[in-house]
C-alpha cells in the first residue's frame, strides 16, 4: 500500500509522530457558481491533500473557473493532490469538473481521488471504493474492481459504521450514534459476532412486532482487518475517517 491518508476536520493536524500518515483537510466544498468554498486554514499549513465535498451544490455552472481555483489553492498550499469526497450520483456539471481535475492533477503530478460513480469521467485518477458491505465480502469486492483498473488507482475509502437494517439487509441502514449503540448492547444483550469477509461486527435481534433487525458496526480490530485486505491486495491507498478514529488511532495502526 503506498499511502494512508487520515481526514482531517479543518485545522487539526496529524497526530504526533505519525509520518506515515497523509493528511487529507477537511476545509472545502463546492459552492453556487460553482466556486470553491473553504473555512479559515491556518497561515502555514502546507501539504498534505485537499479534501473537497459538494454539500447542497445544485450542480448548475462552467465549473472550469472552479477548477483553476482548485488547482491554485492546491499550489498556494503544497497540496499533492485532491480527494473528491462527492456523495451520490453525478449531477450537473460535476462530471465535466472531475474531468477537468483529472487532467490538472495529472498535469502536476498530483493524485485525484474520486468516487466509483465518477470514475468514467477521470480515467487517470484513483477510484475510492467504500469499505461498508451487507452481504459477500470485501475481498471479493476489491478483487472485482482489480479485474477492470490496476492497484494503483485503487482505494478503500474506509467508513467506521455503525448501522441498523431491517432483514433482509440491503442498500444503507439507518445510523446509529455510538451512545444508542452502547445502549442497544447494554440492553438487549445480544450474542455480537465478527465476519471476516465482511470485516465487521454484528447481530441480530427483534423489534417489537417481530421485524428482524440486523445491525453491523465497526471497532479498531475490524478497521485493522480493512486495511489487512487492502494491504494484501496492494492497493494504492487507505483513506481513514479522522473524526471517527481519532481517540483509538494508534489501536487501528498497531502491528498486526
Amino acid at each position: 500500500m503506498e499511502e494512508l491518508l487520515l481526514a482531517l476536520p479543518a485545522g487539526q493536524s496529524l497526530p504526533s509522530g505519525r509520518r506515515d500518515l497523509v493528511p487529507a483537510h477537511m476545509a472545502y466544498r463546492i459552492g453556487a457558481g460553482p466556486r470553491l468554498l473553504g473555512v479559515r486554514l491556518p497561515p502555514g499549513l502546507q501539504g498534505g491533500l485537499m479534501m473537497l465535498d459538494c454539500r447542497d451544490f445544485d450542480g448548475q455552472g462552467d465549473p472550469t473557473p472552479c477548477c483553476r481555483q482548485i488547482l491554485g489553492e492546491c499550489r498556494r498550499r503544497g497540496f499533492r493532490g485532491v480527494v473528491c469526497d462527492f456523495e451520490g450520483l453525478p449531477i450537473g456539471c460535476l462530471p465535466k469538473l472531475v474531468a477537468l481535475l483529472d487532467r490538472g492533477c495529472s498535469g502536476q503530478g498530483w493524485a485525484l481521488y474520486v468516487p466509483e460513480a465518477y470514475a468514467p469521467h477521470a480515467p487517470s485518477a484513483r477510484v475510492l471504493l467504500p469499505s461498508c458491505l451487507t452481504s459477500g465480502t470485501l475481498e471479493r469486492r476489491l478483487r472485482a474492481a482489480l479485474a477492470h483498473r490496476p492497484a494503483q488507482q485503487l482505494a478503500l475509502a474506509v467508513e467506521w459504521v455503525r448501522e441498523d437494517f431491517l432483514l433482509p439487509a440491503s442498500g444503507r441502514g439507518d445510523p446509529l450514534t455510538q451512545a444508542a449503540l452502547d445502549e442497544q448492547l447494554r440492553r438487549l444483550e445480544p450474542a455480537v459476532f465478527f465476519d471476516r469477509g465482511l470485516c465487521a461486527h454484528y447481530y441480530t435481534y427483534l423489534a417489537p412486532g417481530g421485524q428482524a433487525h440486523f445491525v453491523l458496526f465497526d471497532t479498531p480490530r475490524s478497521l485493522r482487518e480493512k486495511l489487512a485486505v487492502a494491504r494484501r491486495l496492494d492497493l494504492a491507498a487507505v483513506l481513514l475517517p479522522g473524526p471517527e478514529v481519532a481517540g483509538c488511532l494508534e489501536d487501528i495502526l498497531a502491528p498486526a
